[in-house]
């Protein structure tokens, strides 16, 4: 069997597009991860997930504004995200559901066969850079350890708060590669 092209598109959530933790620019990104998605066979869609008690929360002493509550609009994706897409070429990975646990990264704590085969083509986009993108960066590339996973990145399909940095110096210390499209 031949190897898949799989987006995984981080946290195109209602919330960090024009929400309660909107990302500068990040509906720039929309259109163009709505034109590469087609060349995909997978889009795995990553959702922050949080109870309304998360403690990311400033209300519960964290960081951030309430954002991603499950079960609600800001925690949804919007509707064009998912226009021309399969239901069948369609998983969603949900995280940050435990409230006492701050989770930015998805994947963390899972086997690589439950979501990839051998010889899978991965290339990772979404919101934000800084954060959720270079941590679920991160936990895939400790999947790839386990199965051959070729590992690539799409920064314009990647939204910022501030800055590339951290997930450029990232890619190049392990030498990921920038999807071009």
């Amino acid at each position: 069997m031949g190897y898949r092209k799989i987006m995984l598109a981080v946290d195109l959530q209602k919330d960090f597009i024009d929400g309660s933790l909107a990302v500068k620019d990040a509906y720039k990104v929309i259109p163009v991860i709505n034109e590469e998605k087609k060349k995909f066979d997978l889009v795995y869609f990553t959702l922050d997930w949080h109870p309304s008690d998360h403690c990311s929360f400033k209300e519960q002493g964290g960081l951030w504004p309430a954002h991603c509550v499950h079960h609600t609009a800001g925690a949804s994706l919007p509707d064009e995200v998912l226009n021309g897409l399969e239901e069948s070429r369609i998983r969603f990975i949900l995280k940050g559901c435990d409230s006492s646990k701050e989770e930015y990264g998805a994947l963390a704590g899972t086997d690589a066969k439950d979501y990839f085969e051998n010889g899978d083509e991965v290339v990772i986009c979404g919101i934000a850079a800084e954060y959720c993108v270079l941590e679920t960066l991160k936990n895939i590339t400790k999947l790839a350890s386990s199965i051959d996973l070729k590992i690539k990145v799409f920064l314009k399909g990647t939204a910022r708060f501030a800055s590339y940095d951290t997930l450029q110096a990232y890619m190049k210390e392990n030498g990921i590669e920038e999807y071009k499209g």
